[in-house]
C-alpha cells in the first residue's frame, strides 16, 4: 500500500503523502472503534476483563498491533490486538459470544453507512468547492471502503475471525470444525491471502479491488447520491 500510494502517476508527491496519512487515520479510527465495540459489548454482558486489561477505551494505541499496523502500511491488510474476554463471566454464555462477535462487524458497517450519508449531504449542499473539501470527500470515501472491507473480512468463519466465533457459538465445543480451525485457522487465512495475490499476479485481476468497487458503486454510492 505504501509503495502504491507514494509511487504512482495519480498523485503529486505532496498529494501522495496526504492520501497516505488519510489512509492511516481512517485505518486507526476504524480498527479502534471495532475493538472498542467488542470491549464494550463484553463489559455490558458481564465480563470485566476488557476494562481490567485497559481495552475499554477509544485510545487507538491501546488496540494497535505493531505487526498488524506494519502489514497494513506495506500490504494494505492489517489487524489490531484481539480484545481479551472471558465468556464464563457473561450473563448468558452463548448470547454473549454472539453479540461480542457481531458487534465489531456491525460497527464497521455502520461507520461506512454514516460516511455515505455524510457524503450525500455534503455533495448535495456544498460540493467540491476547494481542495479542503476534496480531501474531506476522500476521507469519507476511505471510511466507506476500509470499513466495508473490515466488515466483510471479519465475517469469514475461520479462526480467529469474528465470523468464526459467531458461527461456532451454535456448535458444541468438541465439534471437529472448531478443532480443525483452532489448529489450522491462521494457515487457512494465509492461503486465502496467497491465492488472492496469485490470482492478481497471474490473471491481473484484483479480487479485493473487485469487491470494493462493487460495494462502493452499488451500495454506498447510491446511498450517497440520494440527496443529490
Amino acid at each position: 500500500m505504501l509503495y502504491y500510494i507514494l509511487f504512482n502517476d495519480y498523485y503529486t508527491p505532496r498529494e501522495a503523502v496526504i492520501v497516505f496519512l488519510i489512509t492511516i487515520f481512517v485505518y486507526l479510527i476504524s480498527l479502534t472503534l471495532h475493538e472498542f465495540a467488542h470491549s464494550l459489548t463484553a463489559y455490558k454482558m458481564g465480563d470485566p476483563t476488557p476494562k481490567l486489561m485497559g481495552r475499554l477505551t477509544l485510545n487507538p494505541f491501546k488496540h494497535l498491533s505493531l505487526g498488524g499496523f506494519l502489514m497494513f502500511v506495506l500490504l494494505g491488510i492489517g489487524w489490531a490486538k484481539p480484545v481479551p474476554i472471558n465468556p464464563l463471566n457473561f450473563k448468558k454464555y452463548r448470547k454473549g459470544i454472539r453479540l461480542v462477535s457481531i458487534s465489531g462487524i456491525l460497527t464497521n458497517f455502520l461507520l461506512g453507512l454514516i460516511a455515505a450519508i455524510i457524503y450525500a449531504i455534503l455533495l448535495s449542499t456544498v460540493g467540491y468547492i476547494n481542495t479542503a473539501m476534496e480531501y474531506l470527500f476522500l476521507i469519507l470515501q476511505y471510511f466507506m471502503v476500509v470499513n466495508s472491507f473490515l466488515a466483510l473480512f471479519n465475517l469469514i468463519p475461520i479462526y480467529p475471525m469474528d465470523g468464526f466465533n459467531f458461527v461456532t457459538s451454535f456448535m458444541r465445543a468438541d465439534n471437529k470444525y472448531i478443532k480443525f480451525n483452532v489448529k489450522n485457522g491462521m494457515k487457512l487465512l494465509l492461503c486465502i491471502l496467497l491465492v488472492t495475490l496469485l490470482i492478481e499476479i497471474i490473471f491481473s485481476f484484483d479480487l479485493l479491488d473487485w469487491y470494493l468497487s462493487i460495494l462502493y458503486n452499488y451500495v454506498y454510492l447510491p446511498i450517497s447520491f440520494l440527496g443529490v
